[in-house]
This record gives C-alpha cells, structure tokens and sequence, in this order.
C-alpha cells in the first residue's frame, strides 16, 4: 500500500510548505512508541554528566560517548527537554522512522523516491515545564554540517494530543517559499537563530492534532512551539530524511571530530618542532 502524498496534498505542500495527516497512527501505537521513546530517554539520562551549556536559546549537554546532544530545559535544568540524534541508539525507534507512513510522503517533500534518514528528535515538553522552541527555520541548523540541507524534510509524529494549551506547532504557511528569513547579528550558535522581532508573527497559524498525527515539512518552513501551560506531556518523535546516498549526522559529526582531532595534531606538531 501506498502512502504518497495525493494530488490536494501536494497542492498544500506547493503552496504552504506543510502536510498534516491526522491519526496516521491508532491512540495504542502512539502509546507504544510514546513508551519506546521513554524507556530510551530514561536510559539516557541515567548516564547524564551535568555538563550542560547555553547556546543560544537552547540548553545542551553533549555525550560524546553516545553520540547524540541531549537538550534540558533551560528554566528547568533537571528537566529532559529532547535528544537528538538517536536512532543508533535504539534498533526499535530506528525501523520506526523506516515506516512507509512516514518515508511515502517524504519522497515528495526531498524530490526523489530513494532517501534515508539524517537525523532524529524527539521533543518532550513535559506538562507545566515544558518550554518554547523559538521561531525558526531547521535549515541554518543544517547547512553547516549537511550542504544538501535544502533538500531535507521532516516528518513530526505527535504522540500525545497537541493543542495551543500544551504548545503545539505554529507554522507560516508560505514561508518556505522566501529563503533563509533574516538572522540575528551575533556570534556562534545563536547566529543561526531568527531575527524574530523582523517577522509578522500574525502569519502563524496553530497545527492542533490528535494524538497520532503527523506533520510534514521541509526545512525552510517557519515554525516554533510556545511553552506546555497543561498538566499533561505533549511529546513528539521527529524523523528528517535525505536524498540516499548522502552521510547521517552520526557519520559527520564523527568526520567532523576526525578532522578536529588531525588539525590539532598539525598544530601541536607544529609547535614542538
């Protein structure tokens, strides 16, 4: 069976930059893989250093070991707000990402049929602690580490129900269609961060779903998510692909370290002779 995207939806893809399908999955396999994605997230913060930093809008922790970055909420440091990347991490949550469900309507959003992953997430956004994730486009993410960050889409399962009480996603249709928007003017991580006070904030429009819906996207559509004010989680697995072919991020994140490491090496050579 095939689930590509129909001739109405990819008008909607066209003209808004984003598909939403509701209850893609049943109330008891979002459950299921809302338990997969916990016993993972228990699992890592078990092995937790407390090394965490703030760059940016964002609070990280790298495990270097694990090769993933592990994102706490910055007003609540104890509290788990998402991994990334992680499938190599779970054989489980891996082949969940491979599910016709998700990878059919993809092939439309990347532009060609044979993609694989790039990265995963999965946001938390735990019940009255869960906080914002700021206005923003994924591809300045990207670019730096993937130059085929253009051409790649995300498909967003929500695990529970999403509503603008429990900061569901706010998206601007037609965003995509403008470019990269404009960037604040500082150094570092942040650089990649939207100038948000240069954007009409009245284009958004909330994507409220039942639990087991998706959303795809592609990487220059503006979106955020505004803090959970519920007493309820409202958590979400993201999977982006690429056309196949091309690196994960595990594999250049571990290019990049190589390459660290050897002009290091260079450097310190260098300096002893």
């Amino acid at each position: 069976m095939s689930f590509e995207l129909s001739p109405a939806e990819r008008e909607a893809m066209d003209r808004d930059g984003f598909v939403v399908r509701e209850r893609v999955y049943t109330p008891d396999e979002a459950a299921q893989i809302a338990q997969e994605c916990e016993d993972l997230a228990r699992e890592i913060t078990a092995a937790a250093h407390g090394s965490k930093h703030v760059v940016g809008s964002y609070m990280f922790e790298r495990q270097d070991e694990l090769e993933l970055y592990v994102k706490w909420e910055p007003d609540h440091p104890d509290v788990l707000q998402g991994l990334e990347p992680f499938a190599h991490l779970s054989p489980t949550l891996r082949d969940r990402g491979l599910d016709a469900r998700l990878v059919d309507p993809m092939k439309s959003f990347v532009g060609q049929d044979d993609i694989v992953l790039f990265t995963e997430k999965l946001n938390l956004k735990r019940a009255k602690q869960g906080g914002k994730y700021i206005l923003h486009q994924d591809y300045p993410y990207w670019i730096r580490q993937n130059p085929h960050a253009g051409q790649v889409a995300t498909a967003m399962i929500f695990l529970d129900e999403s509503n603008r009480e429990n900061g569901c996603l706010d998206v601007a249709p037609g965003s995509h269609r403008e470019g990269v928007q404009k960037m604040r003017e500082i150094d570092g991580f942040g650089d990649r961060e939207m100038d948000t006070d240069r954007f009409d904030h009245g284009r958004l429009v909330h994507v409220e779903v039942p639990a087991g819906s998706v959303v795809y996207f592609g990487s220059l559509l503006v979106h955020r998510s505004l803090p959970n004010r519920s007493d309820k989680d409202r958590r979400a697995l993201l999977y982006s692909y690429q056309p196949a072919g091309l690196p994960h991020a595990v594999e250049l994140a571990r290019a990049g370290r190589i390459e660290a490491a050897n002009w290091l090496k260079k450097q310190n050579a260098a300096a002893r002779s």
